[in-house]
């Protein structure tokens, strides 16, 4: 049976259902991620590369300052196989920082910008960088962390590069503008300095690009090493399967670059295409939409929660302001509901493409057809070059097209491991070494993958396996429903108890109860998946992608029945 799987796998079946102009697979050349850039500058040098408040920076401009970031940080002694930590927001210095530490060879390592002190102090112990650099209104609540951790630490203003007076030529110090007193950090400034044009001796294949944190295929933080070959493989399978033409795009990066999705579907495919990127280091429905508009911004990368909120705040009419200008949106991070599609769509005529990745495949591994069928709740089809198959969740074996199992992955985009090695997610079968994803689904009779939920959420009631996912859909097809999330809460009894919890849309607040919600749920679902307990709350904890954290809602409810444990012990004793 196993046999059979390998071999039906290895077949791609699934390369029939592809558009007409997307090849079974795509040779990569060995690139790293800045030679990109360098392409796109020689080809298209006055073309716009990065917008940032109003400011624009040509490609031959990007071009100069990545050389230039290059030969400051080489002058300060980052060498290749060093890190460099960057705790910054969607910025051109973000930009030119990450790509002129990839020229010397050394590896990027974005933190998340929310992080809390503890939270860097523990980034920093294990990615060890050879200095930090912070965005000025993230130091007030970090210096004491950063100061004790002795990495020299540089501060980047929160306006760099965006005056318009702003002239490459002039002096960096004096373009940072002033950096507030702050006793032992340095200025952003030394991070300038000549052009280099670097070059590193390791290849693509072996040289590590950027070190993401993830929550691994466990849960726990951990931190997936990805080489150049691995990101360049991700942004050639996306430019083809996207059908991009160079110099031709406009696209806002709102998404952090903190994020693998920001980084390496973002920011990466878009240097590579020589595309216009509008940069928003924050979130603002309103202004996102003036930016749409103002730039005629065809390719709109987001999250469910980017285009929920959008839907949220912006009038219809307002949003189909869009029509003739979006050609795509393309969403990831997070399944995106049905419901949500179907709005979006009509409202704005954009096509909603959804794709599927992970930190540990640079991301993307699957996406659905942009011209041809493509199946709503499907997160699509593999890749070019790239394997998908479904295993079995404990054993080291590929399972037939139709079961239900863990989605596993091989390709170029796969990671080369976690840093430290403190978890293994790969196993080896069909001669090649697979990736475990952590989702359970399965892929139907046309090689169209499903995600039926994470591994790790299945809830166990009265021994049935339950899937959060299908739950949240059914919720989302309610008129008052804004956001859903469903987990598992223990009980004694079933094992698990099945708890929604929701945001109610404006109008319907004060108008629903929970009682009504469990019953509208009772008729959606099947007898052993509709909630028996309803929770509403005016608005979901997301990480910064986007994501709604069932893990969150998990901890409190622990905490919660943790609390309820402790009064009864004191009433009985």
């Amino acid at each position: 049976m196993a046999e059979d799987a390998c071999s039906e796998v290895m077949k791609r079946p699934w390369t029939s259902s592809y558009d007409k102009h997307v090849p079974p697979t795509v040779d990569v050349p060995d690139m790293y991620l800045q030679d990109f850039v360098r392409e796109s500058a020689r080809r298209h040098p006055h073309a716009p590369a990065l917008t940032y408040f109003g400011r624009t920076i040509t490609y031959s401009e990007l071009e100069e300052l990545i050389e230039r970031a290059a030969g400051g940080l080489e002058e300060l002694g980052v060498r290749e196989g060093d890190r460099v930590a960057l705790i910054l927001p969607d910025t051109p210095t973000f930009v030119a920082l990450a790509y002129g530490a990839m020229s010397l060879g050394a590896a990027v390592v974005p933190f998340y910008a929310l992080w809390s002190p503890a939270e860097v102090a523990d980034a920093i112990r294990r990615s060890s960088p050879k200095l930090i650099v912070v965005q000025d209104v993230l130091l007030p609540r970090l210096r004491d962390v950063l100061q004790a951790s002795k990495v020299p630490t540089f501060v980047s203003m929160i306006d760099d590069l965006s005056s318009a007076r702003m002239r490459l030529t002039a002096s960096l110090g004096r373009l940072l503008g002033k950096l507030p007193r702050a006793s032992g950090f340095r200025r952003a400034s030394e991070l300038f300095g000549e052009r280099l044009e670097a070059r590193p001796k390791a290849s693509p294949s072996e040289l590590v690009a950027a070190m993401m944190f993830t929550g691994g295929t466990t849960g726990v933080p951990k931190l997936a090493a990805l080489t150049h070959r691995n990101v360049a493989s991700n942004v050639y399978f996306q430019k083809v399967w996207f059908n991009r033409k160079e110099a031709s795009d406009r696209a806002i990066g709102v998404l952090p670059f903190f994020h693998v999705y920001g980084f390496g579907s973002i920011l990466a495919l878009t240097l590579a295409i020589a595309a216009h990127m509008v940069l928003m280091p924050r979130f603002d429905p309103v202004e996102f939409h003036r930016n749409v508009l103002k730039y005629n911004v065809n390719l709109i990368p987001g999250a469910p929660t980017l285009y929920l909120a959008l839907l949220k705040a912006l009038p219809q009419g307002e949003m189909a302001k869009w029509r003739g200008v979006v050609e795509m949106c393309f969403s990831g991070a997070s399944p995106l509901p049905v419901e949500t599609i179907n709005r979006l769509e009509s409202i704005t005529g954009c096509r909603v493409v959804e794709g599927y990745g992970l930190t540990e495949t640079s991301p993307v591994i699957a996406a659905n057809p942009l011209y041809g069928k493509r199946k709503v709740g499907s997160i699509g089809l593999p890749m070019p070059g790239t394997l998908m198959a479904v295993a079995d969740p404990e054993e080291p074996r590929l399972l037939p097209r139709g079961s239900t199992g863990e989605i596993v992955v091989s390709g170029p985009q796969v990671m080369m491991g976690y840093v430290g090695g403190e978890e293994n997610p790969f196993f080896e079968a069909c001669g090649l070494r697979w990736l475990r994803t952590g989702d359970i689904g399965y892929a139907d009779e046309e090689w169209f993958f499903y995600i039926v939920d994470r591994k790790k959420d299945v809830i166990k009631y009265k021994g049935h396996s339950v899937y959060p996912r299908m739950i949240e859909e059914a919720l989302y097809r309610h008129p008052c429903v804004a956001e859903a999330a469903v987990i598992g809460v223990p009980d004694e009894v079933v094992g698990e108890n099945i708890k929604a919890f929701i945001a109610l849309r404006p109008e319907c607040k004060g108008k629903v109860r929970e009682e009504d919600m469990i019953e509208w749920a009772k008729k959606e679902l099947g007898g052993h998946e509709y909630p028996r307990l309803v929770e509403f709350r005016d608005e979901l904890p997301k990480n910064l992608a986007g994501k709604i954290l069932r893990r969150a809602l998990r901890e409190e409810e622990l905490r919660r029945l943790r609390e309820q444990m402790k009064e009864q012990m004191k009433k009985e004793g």
